[in-house]
Order: structure tokens, then sequence, then C-alpha cells
């Protein structure tokens, strides 16, 4: 398992470095989440423990968001007038990004005639 967290890790670290060293606008990690893509799809393919990882951080992936909604709520003070902007803000990307990501999830399972588990 360490190994798979390893290699993604190792992608995450080149898409920070080629962020950084072409002035891209886009995310670090979203840059190593496509060289990760790519290099799977070059017949790179993921190790076991790579998919434990995966499963294990999509498990828990809920948890994430609980930095935003701890970091809003302790700084709501400082926030002020902006703080119901920042908190819709917060709900409709939130929202936007579950839509997207059914979206892409029913188009991926589509495309490779798999049907979702």
């Amino acid at each position: 398992m360490i190994e798979g967290f390893l290699v993604l890790l190792s992608f995450q670290l080149a898409g920070e470095a080629l962020a950084h060293v072409a002035h891209l606008p886009i995310p670090g990690p979203i840059i190593g989440l496509v060289l990760l893509l790519g290099w799977a799809q070059l017949g790179g393919g993921v190790a076991e423990s790579g998919k434990q990882v995966a499963l294990g951080l999509l498990s828990n992936l809920g948890l994430m968001f609980v930095p935003v909604a701890a970091g809003i709520s302790f700084q709501l003070r400082a926030l002020g007038n902006a703080a119901w902007h920042v908190g819709w803000i917060v709900v409709v990307t939130t929202a936007f990004t579950l839509v997207v990501t059914a979206a892409v999830f029913a188009w991926l399972c589509k495309i490779t005639q798999r049907e979702p588990q």
C-alpha cells in the first residue's frame, strides 16, 4: 500500500513541478492526475497497492470537506458581510462538483460498457 501511495504522490509532485516550471494556471495535482491517466493509458497500469490506496481515499472523500467547513466557521467574524457569499459559493460549488462527477461517472460507464456498482 505504501508503494501505491508513493506512486500517487510522485505523479502529484511531477504535476506540481510542471505547473511551477511552466507557470501554468492549472493546479499541480490536476496535472499529476492527467499524467497518471496518460501513463495508465500507455500501458503503465496501476498496481494492486495503487488501487487499494485509491479506494481508501475515495471511501473517505467526505472528510476532505471538513477543513473547508471548519475554516469558514472559524473565520465567520473576519468574513463579515462576505460570510453569506462565501457560504453560498461553497454550497454551489460542492453541488456542481457532485453533479459533474456523477455525469462523468455515468459517461465513463457508458463508454466502457459497464454497469455501475
